[in-house]
């Protein structure tokens, strides 16, 4: 799971949305995939549109998709967990515009340090506080005070621990690197990204669990992918022409099968 920060406020005009706009546009310039989410108390206006009309009609999810972009809508229960697993896994940052209650990292916009002493005693796991009439350096009840460019480095400090937890250490060689632990000297001085690891450009299979992706070589990755092949070829597809398919996701709830288990 990348990083997840929360950009949070006590109230509107703080800044929000300007700070993760400019930290997305600084960071994106450095190689980080960024994914967003915004949380609001009003539903998205399409009344009147075709795709509202299809949700009304009783759709469970319908997809929106112009020759320049793609968006999915769905009932849902509105909370961050089900955003963050709705998500493509192959993001390095998620920035999320409010869910103050949500217990990830957050960054407060403040407009006073009073305001900001005050949001600290309702909001747990403020990181540092932010905003134009905040002072850039110091603390204020145990929380950094940060200007917009601290506020910047500290977030992309997040992001080169997650590549660094990201690579493998199989020390394949394969990179122009040479080795892992020199990769990862790369990412620490700004010149490389997870994405120079060999490991993570070679797909042909992929594992995650709870979100966390298994590292695997190349050759595990062919020998996953031709058992999974052999597998799906003995069963009855019917219709279906695994030659003409170019994806194939499975699913295993642990889980569902430790209950199944313990009940029989």
């Amino acid at each position: 799971m990348p990083p997840i920060i929360c950009v949070v406020s006590l109230g509107r005009g703080r800044g929000k949305t300007r700070l993760i706009e400019w930290l997305i546009e600084k960071l994106s310039n450095e190689g980080v995939r960024i994914a967003t989410i915004k949380h609001s108390m009003e539903p998205i206006d399409l009344r009147g549109k075709d795709t509202y009309r299809h949700l009304e009609a009783g759709a469970a999810e319908t997809c929106y998709i112009s020759p320049r972009e793609l968006a999915i809508l769905r009932r849902s229960s509105g909370s961050i967990e089900e955003a963050i697993s709705s998500l493509n896994p192959d993001h390095d940052l998620i920035l999320v515009e409010g869910f103050k209650r949500s217990p990830y990292p957050k960054i407060l916009c403040a407009e006073s340090l009073e305001e900001a002493r005050e949001a600290i005693k309702q909001i747990e796991n403020i990181i540092a506080v932010t905003g134009e009439s905040i002072p850039g350096s110091g603390e204020i009840d145990g929380v950094k005070l940060l200007d917009r460019d601290r506020v910047l480095k500290l977030v992309k400090g997040l992001v080169v621990e997650s590549w660094i937890k990201g690579v493998p250490n199989l020390n394949c060689g394969k990179c122009r690197y040479g080795s892992c632990g020199k990769l990862i000297e790369a990412i620490k001085r700004g010149e490389a990204t997870i994405r120079d690891c060999a490991m993570r450009r070679f797909l042909a299979a992929k594992i995650t669990i709870d979100g966390v992706e298994v590292p695997l070589g190349a050759w595990p990755q062919q020998l996953l992918r031709e058992l999974l092949r052999a597998f799906i070829r003995s069963l009855k597809l019917r219709d279906l022409r695994l030659e003409d398919a170019r994806r194939v996701v499975v699913e295993i709830d642990l889980g569902g099968v430790e209950a199944g288990e313990s009940a029989r």
